[in-house]
């Protein structure tokens, strides 16, 4: 079966898909012909993106909300299952990005990057399971490079990130018996919006610094996705950097600290 075939009449929600990855996730797989639902905290982004979406002619359905409220997430789930009668694929991309040495970080700011980045992906998978059971289909997380290693100046993102490597691969153990797909997918360098935000340690919101770094297309990253649940891949890394990360992790700590060094060093450059 082609790829444009698997995806076509498939209901899926797209957390954190007003802008960026998520965005470029739902055109992609609406092109293909899926039933995409998308979630934003932001009236307004999300409409634009709505608009963008139906304008081509793709099956759409909004749904405004912020994961880290349970609540929500329960009512969005349950919205989708009124609307479409199932739900196929879920795949958690909402996040935001944080920095902050662990001396200087608020609680404030853990809520904030724990309750989006870790437990809005536990309430979502949690009230999407049954259906996702029902109709045998994919539960995504997605992750980045940060989420193999404790990152200087951002501990609360790699805590984040981290749990969702150890959500996945339990679940991947536990839902063998159900025939459902888990998989999870390790970023790169990813191109941003231009007003992408991101938490300072006091727990507010700035812009996000530029970093002259070779970065992946959306785009790109919107059909690697695509492919994981394709071919249900349970575990994917993108880019150069990533693969060799995981080999230098597998293979050559040492080397690993000495970069997590420089890291610390880069961080005061930046933002110190």
């Amino acid at each position: 079966m082609k790829m444009i075939d698997f995806f076509r009449d498939k209901v899926v929600f797209i957390t954190g898909s007003s802008k960026g990855i998520g965005r470029a996730t739902a055109l992609l797989l609406g092109e293909y012909g899926a039933k995409v639902c998308i979630n934003g905290r932001n009236p307004d982004t999300l409409d634009k993106t709505y608009t963008q979406l139906t304008g081509k002619g793709v099956g759409c359905f909004k749904l405004t909300g912020d994961v880290s409220d349970s609540k929500r997430c329960r009512e969005m789930i349950e919205e989708i299952i009124n609307e479409y009668g199932r739900l196929d694929i879920l795949i958690n991309n909402a996040g935001i990005a944080s920095h902050g040495r662990f001396g200087d970080l608020t609680v404030d700011a853990w809520d904030s990057v724990v309750g989006i980045n870790l437990m809005g992906s536990i309430y979502m998978s949690s009230y999407a399971l049954p259906y996702i059971i029902e109709s045998g289909g994919s539960i995504i997380f997605i992750s980045t490079l940060a989420g193999k290693l404790g990152m200087p100046g951002h501990s609360t993102y790699s805590v984040s990130k981290m749990g969702l490597s150890a959500l996945a691969q339990a679940m991947n153990i536990e839902m063998s018996k159900e025939k459902i797909h888990t998989g999870i997918i390790y970023l790169g360098f990813v191109e941003n919006d231009e007003d992408k935000k991101i938490l300072y340690p006091d727990g507010t919101y700035g812009t996000m610094p530029v970093r002259d770094l070779k970065k992946t297309k959306k785009e790109k990253v919107a059909k690697e996705i695509a492919k994981v649940i394709y071919k249900k891949k349970k575990k994917i890394t993108l880019s150069a950097v990533g693969k060799m990360q995981a080999f230098g992790l597998r293979f050559l700590p040492p080397v690993i600290n000495v970069i997590l060094r420089k890291a610390n060093r880069d961080y005061d450059n930046m933002y110190g």
